[in-house]
């Protein structure tokens, strides 16, 4: 069981103000350090390249364009076929 709070009003706006930024740094450096080299291969840091999230993100980059040039070829080759 917690202790109940010593102000009913809820936490100051400076507190809010100051949680909300250490949130948005926490959130800018987990985009720089693990979104971008897992989802793009792109890493500015190096870390990236250092947990092996890199070869993953472009990995993951290779095959989607490999996706998307395979989706090209059936819809030309289907209407090739509707041509016909």
């Amino acid at each position: 069981m917690t202790a109940p709070s010593q102000n009913p009003e809820g936490p100051s706006l400076a507190s809010l103000r100051r949680a909300s930024l250490v949130a948005v740094v926490i959130a800018a450096v987990l985009v720089v350090t693990a979104v971008l080299p897992a989802e793009y291969g792109v890493d500015p840091t190096g870390i990236g390249r250092r947990i092996g999230l890199t070869q993953m993100g472009r990995l993951k980059q290779e095959l989607a364009k490999e996706a998307i040039e395979d989706a090209r070829a059936d819809s030309v080759a289907a209407a090739e076929a509707r041509a016909k």
